[in-house]
């Protein structure tokens, strides 16, 4: 079997009662993870905590690596959405308000599940989730807009979402196991603003209202 293969899915359900079957065994594997580690994890377990035959999980995953890259995958997901939905809402407002709002939309979509995310972040081998292309593209549409609109230069724009992405995503996804205290309070969030708020003003150009306040210095 070639890698690709181990991880990905064998077939997406299309009835009512397939679906129900896929949500019994992912919920099945998220417990089993959490409760006992990936080295424990098996088809077998899965297939008896979520009441079904393991020829039925067979049917739509070929081994416990394509279970746990679905899971993961749909981590990603939700948060992709969460942080789209957080862009498309704040296009036009101030620039710390929709930092602040990307990072609280971050923070929140970690701390959905934070024992799984543990799980994810000390245990999971290095299983290449499937990403949604035109989830990223939609997201990368809606920060160069706002980017642009704050004076980003244009052919920076690409390398700023993905600098501020991914500096949030790693503080986050790391806080949440190491920092809860500082996640829950709040201090987290001003700190990774802060941070954010920082690189956008290093990369904004001078504008008519830079200039005229030069003048009237």
């Amino acid at each position: 079997m070639r890698k690709r293969d181990a991880v990905t899915p064998r077939k997406q359900p299309t009835q009512d009662r397939s679906r129900a079957t896929v949500e019994a065994i992912l919920q099945a594997t998220a417990y089993i993870l959490v409760q006992d580690g990936y080295a424990r994890l098996t088809t077998n377990r899965v297939a008896q905590r979520a009441g079904v035959n393991v020829a039925s999980l067979y049917q739509f995953f070929p081994g416990k690596e394509a279970l746990v890259a679905e899971l993961h995958r749909r981590h990603i997901e939700q948060g992709r959405a969460a942080a789209a939905a957080v862009l498309a809402a704040h296009q036009g407002q101030s620039p710390d308000r929709v930092v602040r709002t990307i990072v609280e939309a971050g923070i929140a979509a970690h701390a959905v599940e934070p024992e799984l995310h543990r799980v994810f972040l000390e245990q999971m081998p290095r299983i290449r989730a499937t990403r949604s292309a035109a989830s990223e593209g939609f997201l990368l549409e809606e920060a160069k807009q706002l980017l642009a609109a704050w004076g980003c230069p244009a052919p920076d724009v690409e390398l700023a979402w993905w600098m501020m992405q991914t500096a949030a995503h790693a503080v986050v996804h790391q806080a949440i196991v190491e920092r809860p205290g500082d996640v829950r309070s709040g201090a987290l969030a001003e700190e990774l603003v802060q941070l954010l708020e920082r690189y956008l003003r290093g990369k904004q150009t001078p504008g008519p209202r830079a200039g005229a306040r030069r003048e009237a210095m």
